[in-house]
């Protein structure tokens, strides 16, 4: 019974740790119609090519980009002067500091020990503050209007960056891109 119940556990703990993703933001300008674009095409160099060539960061942020928008019915062309629309890309890294206060572990047998971890009803028990540093990830992708230059368009994901995330960057970005444009105005139309 009590193998069951932690097995269960477990599989409810690692299906919250893959369904957590990254903070999505998005927003338009005012009265934009983004339902009236047609074509796109990639700025050079992009944001995140800071280098003088294309990352493979930049590649897969073209790729996954490009796979959504066809799929929201725009067509790709490779020179901006026949594109409706120029898409760009930056990419940041914070390091953050998070902290929070911890009971501090009473060690020995106390008659007060039944208290433990329900209640502090004395002020013998003390607390501490437990920090750490962690780094948090920014994307940012950015539609432009080529006539007026003006952006028209903004999608932006946040989330933590791990040992972990930064092996699978490729699978990761991919899922940041595919949900940044789940909040497009136009739907995809997957086929």
């Amino acid at each position: 019974m009590i193998l069951r119940m932690m097995t269960t556990l477990l599989l409810l703990l690692l299906l919250a740790a893959c369904a957590t993703g990254p903070k999505v933001y998005t927003s338009a300008a005012p009265g934009a119609d983004l339902t009236g674009y047609q074509r796109f095409a990639f700025v050079e160099p992009l944001g995140t090519d800071r280098a003088g060539y294309a990352s493979i960061v930049s590649q897969q942020l073209t790729f996954s980009t490009r796979r959504e928008l066809e799929l929201r019915g725009l067509g790709f062309v490779d020179d901006a002067e026949h594109a409706d629309l120029l898409v760009n890309f930056f990419g940041h890294l914070d390091e953050q500091i998070r902290t929070r206060q911890v009971v501090d572990p009473f060690y020995g047998p106390s008659f007060y020990d039944f208290r433990y971890g329900f209640y502090n009803p004395w002020p013998t028990y003390s607390t501490s503050t437990e920090v750490q540093q962690f780094s948090e990830g920014t994307l940012v992708i950015d539609l432009i209007d080529v006539r007026t230059n003006q952006m028209v368009w903004e999608g932006m994901a946040r989330n933590e960056v791990t040992e972990r995330s930064r092996r699978e960057a490729a699978s990761r970005l991919d899922d940041a891109v595919t949900r940044i444009f789940e909040d497009f105005p136009m739907a995809a139309s997957r086929n």
